[in-house]
């Protein structure tokens, strides 16, 4: 689930605080005046204005996708549920298509396994998943915190995380994410991110210049 909760700002922000160098203010310009200058600083690394613009999302992810999404990232603050302040153990994802491993890539896939070999896979991540239930509920059940009991989870259980970021952080993020080498869930969740904000119309010239 990916929700676009905030969106503070747009193009013509970028524009007025680039502007603000030459105590200049964006209004003063037309809008292909302004867009011009968003091409001049995109094409020269200025990047700084368009980290001015802030974006926030709720996402209910995976938890191996939110580690994804939060690693080495300046510009951006998250936070996410609590297994040690509330039971989140019942909601997982499951993988759709079980895909081989890239001989070429150590962290990588390359296409889908045989149609009989994915209904193992799935019935042994069945299996985990079930196991992993009843070990979590069966150590709750004896006293132990919620802390500890959390440990026996799989990556697959589904968090709920606040992310906040700047336009600039997000358009990296996307950059990153969105490459083919990238893990297929995680595109698939940035790209959900990207479609919301380009839903909101507010920053269409500062994605296109980044090819997005």
């Amino acid at each position: 689930m990916v929700e676009l909760i905030t969106c503070l700002g747009d193009d013509t922000m970028v524009a007025n605080v680039a502007r603000v160098s030459y105590a200049k203010e964006a209004a003063n310009y037309n809008e292909e005046q302004n867009n011009k200058l968003l091409k001049f600083l995109s094409t020269h690394n200025h990047w700084s204005p368009f980290s001015h613009p802030q974006l926030q999302f709720r996402l209910e992810i995976p938890i191996y996708v939110e580690r994804q999404l939060v690693k080495s990232e300046a510009g951006r603050v998250y936070n996410s549920i609590s297994g040690r302040y509330v039971d989140f153990s019942d909601t997982y994802s499951l993988i759709r298509f079980w895909r081989k491993q890239s001989a070429s890539s150590k962290q990588g896939s390359a296409g889908d396994l045989p149609t009989d070999i994915q209904e193992r896979c799935n019935n042994v991540e069945h299996d985990l998943v079930l196991h992993a239930k009843i070990a979590y509920q069966q150590l709750i059940d004896m006293g132990v915190s919620k802390e500890q009991a959390r440990t026996v989870l799989p990556l697959s259980l589904n968090t709920t995380m606040i992310w906040t970021g700047s336009l600039y952080t997000f358009i990296r993020i996307c950059k990153q994410r969105l490459k083919l080498d990238a893990q297929q869930e995680t595109r698939e969740v940035v790209q959900e991110m990207l479609d919301a904000v380009k839903a909101t119309g507010k920053f269409n010239e500062s994605l296109k210049l980044y090819d997005l």
